[in-house]
């Protein structure tokens, strides 16, 4: 009774690892795809500096492209906000992982142990059953 109590905490101690691991799979592609926007945004500051240095321009045009460029700075800021929210949060599914790691351990030194007291018992019941049987042999023979 007490072994498939502890077999059926195991199985979802189990399942709640896979789901983390999971999380932690959906959360790595997120960071992933920031990573990436952050490197375009980069390459779209780059090149509208290379537009406003490369050659003379009219006041509006200036002004435009200075205000897109402050605009993907803005951006770009959120982004690694962004960034950092998702790393902390992986971080923090890792931690979780490890603790569930070590209540499987747990559960599983638990497991062995209580096997080992039902094999042991059984055995002993087994003994005295033979012992019995035994007895009996020997009380027919006198």
């Amino acid at each position: 009774m007490l072994k498939d109590r502890l077999d059926r905490i195991i199985e979802i101690k189990e399942k709640i690892m896979d789901d983390k691991e999971r999380e932690i799979e959906e959360e790595k592609s997120k960071l992933e795809t920031v990573n990436r926007a952050i490197e375009t945004v980069d390459i779209d500051i780059e090149k509208n500096y290379e537009r406003m240095t490369g050659k003379p321009m009219q006041g509006n045009d200036f002004s435009v492209i200075t205000d897109y460029r402050e605009y993907l700075e803005n951006m770009k800021c959120s982004l690694i906000g962004e960034r950092e929210t998702v790393q902390d949060k992986i971080a923090i599914l890792k931690e979780e992982l490890i603790e569930l790691m070590k209540e499987m351990k747990m559960l599983g030194t638990l497991r062995d142990k209580i096997l080992a007291t039902l094999k042991k018992s059984l055995n002993r019941r087994e003994q005295k059953l033979l012992d019995d049987i035994a007895l009996r042999i020997e009380g027919k023979k006198i």
